[in-house]
């Protein structure tokens, strides 16, 4: 069996090696979970070996899982896949597993060997379900169909995988079935796990993930003011709301969805009015003076325009025509040039 692997690993690293020139993090991180592996297995099968080998073996089949989670990252992750903590992570993890497989069978690292295999397994664990958690984040309809499958596929082969390994190959009786198989058991999950993870790293150079859609950079203040400046301008001129008496600020804000104070600022600041009234009474103002220069509205009496207008008596509106244009409004009747 061990001859079978190690063929089995020699023909992966020539069919996989990467051509001269930088290596993308997952091929990087498939090598080292592969030696990972290879490590580990060849631990099992060498037997009683001198202390230079057995610590090489220790630290280089640590942490298996951990070489497995940083994978799922580079392969479900555009941006930024590792980070700092994730090395420091699987470097702990390293430190546990050294020492589990280091610590022997003497009777005084007892205690202390159970709490590492404890924490070992705990750590496995964990990395076994960040990987299934890396696979799923941002599982959504909205992904390509073939993203979508491979996530699917990718899942179903892995959770299979550790379902054979955890629940029925690893501590089985001594007398049953599954104990007989348990060592063929877990080298083919090894190679497969191998084998299936340089699939993945093939399919996603192949497809690689789109980089998430860039936040929208919030526009400048100019730019916000811009455009709810159009919106106020066209709000006020929708059916001639200008011309509504006794129109609010507050109605006018709450028509458009934004707070009072916003209108309120903007109509000071970016359209240069002293208030809303001001602007009101300009926009007003502006259709006085098109009806009043018309032919067409010369029989209309100065009092009717102003109703029509929106304000409701004379002397409001002779006041405001005056401040806006510079005289009454049967002056420019009689002189609209001015």
């Amino acid at each position: 069996m061990a001859d079978a692997w190690a063929g089995a690993s020699g023909f992966l690293a020539k069919r996989a090696a990467p051509k001269l020139g930088p290596v993308a993090p997952c091929d990087l991180l498939w090598w080292i979970f592969t030696a990972s592996v290879t490590f580990s297995v060849a631990a099992d099968y060498a037997g009683d070996v001198g202390a230079p080998i057995r610590y090489i073996f220790a630290i280089g089949g640590s942490a298996g899982c951990g070489w497995l989670w940083l994978l799922s990252r580079t392969l479900f992750r555009a941006e930024k896949p590792i980070a700092r903590w994730n090395v420091f992570a699987v470097a702990a993890i390293i430190a546990v597993e050294s020492y589990w497989a280091l610590a022997g069978l003497p009777a005084e690292s007892g205690e202390m060997r159970r709490i590492a295999a404890n924490a070992t397994s705990l750590i496995c664990i964990g990395a076994v379900v960040l990987v299934f958690v890396e696979a799923l984040s941002g599982y959504s309809a909205a992904l390509p169909k073939h993203e979508r499958r491979f996530r699917q596929l990718f899942t179903l082969v892995f959770g299979a995988m550790i379902a054979v390994t955890f629940l029925w190959a690893m501590n089985a009786n001594e007398t049953s079935f599954a104990a007989q198989w348990a060592h063929a058991t877990l080298m083919v999950c090894a190679a497969a796990a191998v084998i299936g993870a340089r699939l993945a790293v093939s399919f996603r150079k192949r497809y690689p993930l789109p980089a998430r859609s860039a936040r929208k950079a919030a526009p400048s203040p100019a730019a916000t003011d811009e455009s709810l400046a159009q919106r106020i301008l066209a709000a006020i001129e929708t059916e001639r709301r200008f011309a509504t008496p006794d129109l609010k600020i507050a109605d006018l804000a709450a028509s458009l969805g934004e707070h009072d104070y916003k209108v309120t600022q903007c109509i000071s600041g970016f359209l240069g009015y002293r208030n809303f009234n001001h602007l009101i009474n300009a926009r007003r103002i502006d259709y006085a003076k098109q009806l009043l220069s018309d032919p067409d509205h010369d029989g209309r009496s100065i009092l009717s325009i102003a109703f029509d207008c929106g304000f409701s008596s004379i002397g409001p509106f002779n006041r405001a025509f005056k401040s806006h244009v510079g005289m009454t409004p049967r002056e420019f009747r009689n002189n609209p040039s001015g």
